[in-house]
This record gives structure tokens, C-alpha cells and sequence, in this order.
């Protein structure tokens, strides 16, 4: 054994604490300033419970369902918002093309007719 091997041996070899050890390093725990873990440190700790990530992964599931659910329910009511207002159109130019039949034949009514073409009943 070289005398390197020696040094380390006798520099790492085991030694037994003393005796007031332990009684030292608790008197130096509340000197150590306690931290408050932040939000994310207390969530990543919440779940590492496995039965709060299996409710954390249910509740994002139903979350998305009824997420989903309302778009779908609200792209409907758009549908049938865009066909109402399409039969009111129709409606309107049906009534529109009616109501202008109408005003012509009013204004052929109208007209003062030509005496020479009526025949006189007297």
C-alpha cells in the first residue's frame, strides 16, 4: 500500500460520534429559518397521492365532456339561428314580389281610361 492509499484509509476511516452529537444538531433546527413551500410545490406534493391524480385526471375529463357538450349545444343554436333568419328572407321576398304584384295592378286601376275604347251604354 503506497502512502496515499494510507492517508485516504485513515482520512475516510469510521468513527463514532460523541456523545452530545445528536443533541447539537437538534439544537441547531430551529436556528435554520423554516421556508413555506410555494402553490406549486404544494400541488406537485397533493399529487403524488395516486387517488388525488386519479380525480385530478376525472375531473379534467368531465371538465372537456361538458366543455364539449356546450360548443356542440351552441354550434346548434347558431344552426338554427342562420335557417331562421334564411325563412325570414324567403318570407320577406315572397311578400315583397306579392305586395309589388299587387301595386302594379293598383296602378293599372288607376289609369284614366280611354273613352273612345269603353263603349257607351246610353
Amino acid at each position: 500500500m503506497n502512502p496515499l492509499e494510507q492517508e485516504l484509509k485513515n482520512a475516510l476511516r469510521r468513527e463514532e460520534p460523541s456523545a452530545d452529537f445528536a443533541e447539537r444538531v437538534l439544537a441547531r433546527l430551529p436556528s435554520i429559518p423554516s421556508r413555506q413551500p410555494s402553490w406549486s410545490e404544494t400541488l406537485r406534493n397533493l399529487l403524488r397521492l395516486p387517488a388525488l391524480r386519479w380525480a385530478t385526471a376525472a375531473a379534467l375529463c368531465v371538465a372537456f365532456t361538458v366543455g364539449f357538450v356546450a360548443y356542440r349545444r351552441h354550434q346548434q343554436t347558431v344552426a338554427r339561428g342562420e335557417q331562421a333568419r334564411q325563412q325570414v328572407m324567403l318570407a320577406l321576398h315572397i311578400a315583397s314580389s306579392k305586395l309589388n304584384v299587387a301595386i302594379r295592378q293598383v296602378h293599372r286601376t288607376d289609369e284614366p281610361r280611354d273613352v273612345r275604347a269603353v263603349p257607351n251604354s246610353d
